[in-house]
């Protein structure tokens, strides 16, 4: 079967053919239709996150249908069988069914990425009329925490990136309501002009310097919620920009499949009833250099790669 490989550390994945995945214990056996790309797929071929076996076939999560034909969400295929592949194996509490009205680039948007962004701030408790501050508001998981806070309550939506027309394109489309553009020169003079009385929530994708300035610009009682570090690793605050505020790390890899999945069914609801539609780059599997390429860009997009046609 066909499947996108690399070989190497910091190698570029080509697409070749392997063995068939078999029948493992404890797994479904999936036809994937279609399988997403996600920051982790590039830290794990860096060395950065989780160990990986060489030659390894990229990816964790998309769309199939199980042996019985029914059609499911999946994430984390097991280590020796990718994603992006034509067929892969996957632990059954990951296997999640979706209804055949559901868009299959948009479970995929809204699964690991989806997830990652309701359940920090269903954990930040937003309160009614809140300011929420989206640290990365452009990118795929931005731009679902934009969409989630408002239906969490938020009352004014703030998006902060670095490109102002991807931002100004989220306002045309009513996921925010105010843009922060980034990377000007003093973003703590850009994030505190419009943090108004400051900001309650932050939800923060980068870390590193543009969480410290953004929570220079915070009210007492602010809740900043981190989870990725796309800017950098490391961040320094002072006792007296901390006081009265909370910082928490959050992971919901780490969490029970059980409770990740009520999230994502949450998620499939909103989408539904409020019609969200999140931006998505479509690439064949035989294109995967390509996709490989946007995903270690900026591509403001969730990348799906169409494994069947």
């Amino acid at each position: 079967m066909r499947a996108a490989v690399i070989d190497g550390y910091n190698k570029i994945p080509t697409v070749t053919d392997v063995p068939d995945p078999g029948k493992v214990p404890g797994t479904c056996r999936i036809a994937v239709s279609s399988a997403g790309l996600q920051p982790t797929d590039l830290l794990r071929v860096q060395g950065i996150y989780k160990q990986v076996t060489f030659p390894y076939i990229i990816g964790g999560e998309g769309v199939g249908l199980l042996e019985s034909g029914e059609r499911v969400y999946f994430g984390h295929s097991i280590p020796s069988s990718g994603a992006l592949c034509q067929v892969t194996l996957v632990p059954e509490d990951e296997v999640w069914p979706i209804d055949d009205h559901v868009d299959e680039d948009q479970a995929i948007a809204l699964a690991i990425a989806g997830t990652g962004a309701l359940i920090p701030l269903e954990e930040a408790g937003i309160r009614p009329g809140e300011r929420v501050l989206i640290l990365g508001a452009s990118g795929p998981v931005g731009q679902i925490a934009s969409l989630a806070a408002r239906r969490l309550g938020a009352g004014t939506v703030i998006g902060a990136a670095r490109t102002r027309s991807r931002l100004d394109r989220l306002r045309e489309r009513g996921f925010i309501d105010e843009v922060v553009q980034l990377g000007q020169g003093d973003d703590d003079a850009a994030l505190k002009a419009a943090a108004g009385p400051g900001y309650d929530v932050v939800f923060d994708g980068l870390f590193g310097p543009p969480a410290e300035s953004a929570m220079r610009a915070t009210a007492l009682g602010a809740r900043m919620m981190s989870i990725g570090t796309r800017a950098a690793r490391n961040m320094t605050l002072t006792l007296r920009e901390l006081r009265g505020r909370s910082h928490i790390g959050v992971d919901t890899g780490d969490r029970a499949p059980a409770v990740r999945r009520a999230a994502f069914e949450r998620l499939l609801t909103f989408a539904r009833q409020d019609r969200w539609v999140i931006d998505i780059m479509n690439f064949d599997l035989e294109d995967i250099p390509r996709a490989w390429a946007a995903q270690q860009g900026s591509p403001g997009a969730k990348i799906v790669v169409k494994v069947a046609r």
